[in-house]
């Protein structure tokens, strides 16, 4: 049983393969093997049904079987294309839609899409320049809403670029997704999202399924030029559930990503559900972080972080409990203007331990984290602990081990700059550091 593995006493972390049992990485799935067929440019022998407009895949929607192909004319119809389209494919025999040319159909003008149903690989489509004109849009939309979800699909290898109004004054009013995921066991693969100004998120993952876990996989898209509008809460590039969610185990992935020149708002990426593997991601000159926000047992692991040279970007700030951040790299990270933006920061709270009542309002305590094996590359700041503290947050994190990380740019020989006041001295104690190395 999974409870067993809560078993394990914090002082006494029992290691394979340097992680702590504590973590669920029980629940983390397979690589999607679809994929790996995919990219080799192995459509299959299905059935091919073309479509060269938005009326004939409405047409088509529903009535395709196992292994038959959707395959999108590169001269038909696809400005203002609108359709929904749904298909109900198999592990072994899914339903392919691709165009009938590689990189070979744009959808433009008002453009929006839809799919759901089940083993649907979607490949090599491209939205370019798709501009909106209402609010709460959502240009590829995965799952029709929440009778209608997404299952155990693929997409791989979409571009969305420069979508959006093209009025400057609309991109703080209308709130634009360029892709929402309503299901499970579903994969973004290979993806370009660049040049997104508006509110709204390049990718949101808020609602987990009721009937099973989410286990999404983010693998190896990049994120590029998001930048800075106004100072909204509203800007991330990727959410994991939220709030009214409780902190849920997933199952999901984030690996492989990179996040470059990402400036719209301090949250890059945000995650409001628990058991969560953020891996062997790249985060470039963005000014923002990952946020642990309302979330338990994540793992940031073999990540690099670097600001280059930029001033206010951060790394990693954390909420919850169960966290283990190893093997990461934080380079070059200048002049952040707030405790938000430090290299890591622990956050301070008002509940003891989120998830687990039915408050769904506050934040966790920060608590039982390990922070080892990491590299601090001359960075302005280092480690903060018990931030924004206050009599609204008054618990300040417990149990946090920091231990056999390098710290370069800096002989001071703590691997904390920030400690919040605590007259009762009980902070200082639960901040255990040890084996750490400082490097000029």
């Amino acid at each position: 049983m999974r409870a067993t593995l809560y078993l394990c006493l914090w002082s006494a972390f029992v290691f394979a393969d340097e992680l702590p049992k504590t973590l669920h990485l029980d629940l983390q799935r397979p690589i999607d093997p679809r994929l790996a067929k995919i990219e080799s440019g192995d459509f299959g022998s299905g059935r091919v049904h073309v479509a060269s407009a938005a009326i004939e895949v409405r047409a088509l929607s529903g009535k395709l079987k196992p292994g038959d192909q959707l395959v999108l004319a590169a001269d038909g119809a696809w400005k203002d294309a609108r359709f929904t389209f749904e298909g109900l494919g198999t592990a072994e025999a899914p339903i392919l839609i691709r165009p009938d040319k590689l990189g070979g159909v744009s959808f433009t003008g008002e453009s929006a899409v839809t799919f759901h149903g089940e083993h649907l690989i979607v490949h090599d489509l491209t939205f370019r320049g798709v501009t909106v004109s209402r609010n709460n849009e959502v240009l590829f939309r995965v799952g029709n809403g929440v009778e209608k979800p997404a299952n155990h699909c693929l997409f791989n290898r979409l571009r969305f670029e420069n979508c959006g109004s093209t009025n400057p004054t609309y991109w703080p009013k209308l709130h634009l997704w360029l892709m929402s995921m309503r299901g499970r066991g579903n994969t973004v693969s290979n993806c370009i999202f660049s040049g997104f100004k508006h509110i709204g998120q390049m990718i949101g993952a808020a609602e987990l399924p009721k009937d099973g876990l989410q286990q999404l996989h983010v693998l190896n898209n990049r994120f590029i030029d998001r930048p800075k509008i106004d100072d909204q809460n509203g800007y991330e590039i990727l959410q994991l559930g939220w709030s009214g969610e409780k902190a849920a185990a997933t199952g999901s992935l984030i690996q492989g990503n990179t996040f470059e020149r990402c400036d719209g708002e301090n949250e890059l990426i945000t995650l409001k559900a628990s058991d969560i593997v953020v891996r062997g991601n790249r985060f470039i000159a963005s000014q923002g972080v990952l946020c642990l926000r309302t979330a338990r047992r994540v793992l940031v692991q073999d990540n690099v972080f670097d600001g280059q040279g930029r001033e206010n970007t951060g790394g990693v700030r954390l909420q919850g409990d169960g966290h283990v951040l190893i093997g990461n790299t934080f380079r070059n990270l200048k002049k952040p203007k707030d405790y938000y933006s430090w290299p890591i920061s622990l956050m301070a709270a008002d509940l003891e331990s989120y998830g687990e009542t039915d408050q769904l309002s506050g934040y966790g305590r920060t608590h039982d984290i390990l922070i080892t094996r990491n590299r601090f590359e001359h960075c302005d700041k280092r480690i903060a602990a018990g931030i924004y503290a206050s009599k609204t947050y008054p618990l300040l994190p417990k149990n946090i081990v920091v231990r056999e990380n390098v710290f370069t740019g800096t002989v001071d020989g703590r691997a904390f700059d920030f400690i919040a006041q605590d007259p009762s001295g009980e902070l200082q104690k639960e901040l255990r550091e040890f084996r750490n190395t400082f490097e000029p």
